[in-house]
């Protein structure tokens, strides 16, 4: 348990150096630059136990989230947005131990127990309503079809996909 614990504070750790280090030092251009905004503190969230107790899930969101903001400054915009998906996984993934409990692929990461879709979809979708929720806190909702909605797009997309690189580099695929 220990052990599990400790490669969950690993995880995040290296999406807040990836996130300090790399993501917020790409310059995209003055007028472009609101484009590229992808944020990988949802991968964390996503990332977390399927067995996961909903408090507890919620709970450690929010911690994930407020520790992001601490180091962003961003003024509880992470928290807010990891809260509501810690809250929401936790519907989409409640019978995900039954179906794969029985199964004896321990060298996986449970996202890829379930099938290649069903992960895509689900990064997919927690990843849009993350990105849409922290960008419209963020603009107050302001220049919606002109600044929101093309920045979530770009975003969203960009960040999916290294979500799923980092997962597939971190989580090494079993090969069948």
């Amino acid at each position: 348990m220990i052990l599990s614990i400790l490669k969950y504070f690993a995880l995040f750790f290296l999406i807040v150096i990836v996130q300090l280090f790399v993501l917020n030092n790409i310059f995209i251009g003055n007028y472009y630059g609101f484009l590229f905004q992808p944020q990988l503190i949802v991968m964390f969230v996503l990332l977390l136990p399927s067995s996961m107790q909903h408090s507890w899930l919620i709970l450690v969101s929010f911690l994930a989230g407020f520790l992001f903001d601490v180091f962003f400054q961003s003024w509880g915009i992470h928290a807010a947005a990891c809260t509501l998906i810690g809250f929401t996984r936790h519907y989409a993934t409640r019978d995900i131990e039954n179906v794969i409990g029985a199964r004896d692929e321990d060298n996986q990461i449970w996202t890829s127990k379930k099938g290649q879709v069903w992960k895509w979809t689900y990064f997919l979708t927690f990843t849009a309503i993350y990105h849409f929720l922290f960008l419209l806190i963020e603009s107050h909702g302001h220049n919606f079809f002109t600044r929101l909605l093309p920045s979530f797009v770009c975003s969203t997309l960009i960040a999916f996909v290294l979500i799923l690189l980092l997962e597939n580099l971190i989580y090494k695929p079993a090969r069948n």
